[in-house]
């Protein structure tokens, strides 16, 4: 007979709140209320032993020409949890969002050194800023560049945050069915069928159109507004969805906090200072496309209120 140990954290538990606060779908996108439920745990545990990863970020919002605010502070977060547990990072963007992606690296590390609240100094380790490389522009180099950097990493996790993915008729899109081609070179070749790839894919979204989200199209599209035009058809092996990508990669990174017992993840005061480095460095919001503190329509306060609660149920677990 099996019996429990008085106090031991009920682990499945905790990491089922994770996902459900970060599926809060506060811009009604459709995608966190109609994927099935129970995504993040097989997700989190597949991925807690990864040693070389991958992660590929950034989302260009044509009216303003600049990438976005979700995806970059959601990426490092990743990359600085694979770090602690002992993997090489490296992160994978595009001339919009690159930037972006360099000056969350450096709050983030710059943050947690000086914050008194990061559960431990180990969350200040993420990817340097020179682990960080850049898509060409063109289709064709593009695809060419991912095939060289697959072959030359050689990765066992390629983990996809808030980045377009080509839809079935080969364009990529914004979730009001713009064509983002010219914009968002295409990282779809890392997501290959999983016989001619070496390495599992895992990805992160809010709304059908990024890059892996295929795996949900059946049971999903219909839910999503343009659903049918706009969804990825590129299939993860580990899908994870929420209300707002950096929302998702900052469960990810508390569940695999919880399963390995490392606190993997920075505060909440870490978090929105990244947030406000991003902003600083040009991103905008991915809803509105206005240069304004905040996250798909959320002032940073609204936004960092969802992150506060998972730091918190995390904290239950260590």
């Amino acid at each position: 007979m099996t019996v429990a140990l008085t106090g031991a954290p009920d682990k499945s538990g905790l990491i089922l709140r994770l996902e459900a606060a970060a599926r809060r779908d506060p811009g009604g996108r459709g995608l966190a209320s109609s994927a099935p439920l129970g995504l993040l745990e097989p997700a989190a545990r597949a991925l807690l032993r990864a040693r070389r990863v991958i992660v590929v970020t950034g989302f260009c919002v044509r009216s303003a020409m600049a990438g976005e605010s979700d995806g970059p502070p959601g990426a490092t977060a990743l990359a600085a949890a694979f770090s602690t547990l002992g993997a090489e990072t490296l992160l994978l963007s595009d001339r919009h969002s690159s930037a972006l992606v360099a000056a969350a690296c450096a709050a983030r590390e710059e943050s947690c050194r000086k914050d008194a609240n990061a559960l431990t100094s180990h969350a200040a380790h993420g990817a340097a800023e020179g682990h960080i490389r850049t898509l060409p522009d063109g289709e064709a180099e593009a695809r060419d560049a991912c095939r060289l950097l697959a072959a030359e990493f050689k990765p066992d996790l390629v983990l996809a945050v808030e980045r377009p993915g080509s839809a079935a008729d080969g364009h990529r899109y914004s979730m009001r069915g713009s064509m983002l081609d010219d914009i968002a070179p295409p990282a779809d070749e890392l997501f290959t069928a999983s016989a001619q790839r070496g390495w599992t894919t895992a990805a992160i979204g809010d709304g059908g159109n990024e890059l892996g989200m295929g795996s949900l199209k059946k049971n999903c599209a219909k839910a999503v507004p343009l659903g049918s035009l706009i969804f990825c058809e590129a299939l993860a092996d580990y899908p994870i969805v929420s209300g707002i990508s950096n929302w998702g990669a900052y469960a990810l990174a508390g569940a695999l906090s919880i399963l390995s017992g490392w606190p993997l993840i920075a505060s909440v005061e870490t978090e929105l200072a990244v947030l406000s480095a991003v902003h600083a460095a040009g991103a905008v919001d991915g809803c509105s496309g206005e240069h304004s503190l905040s996250v798909d329509g959320l002032p940073a306060d609204d936004y960092g209120e969802v992150l506060r609660e998972m730091y918190t149920i995390v904290l239950e677990s260590l």
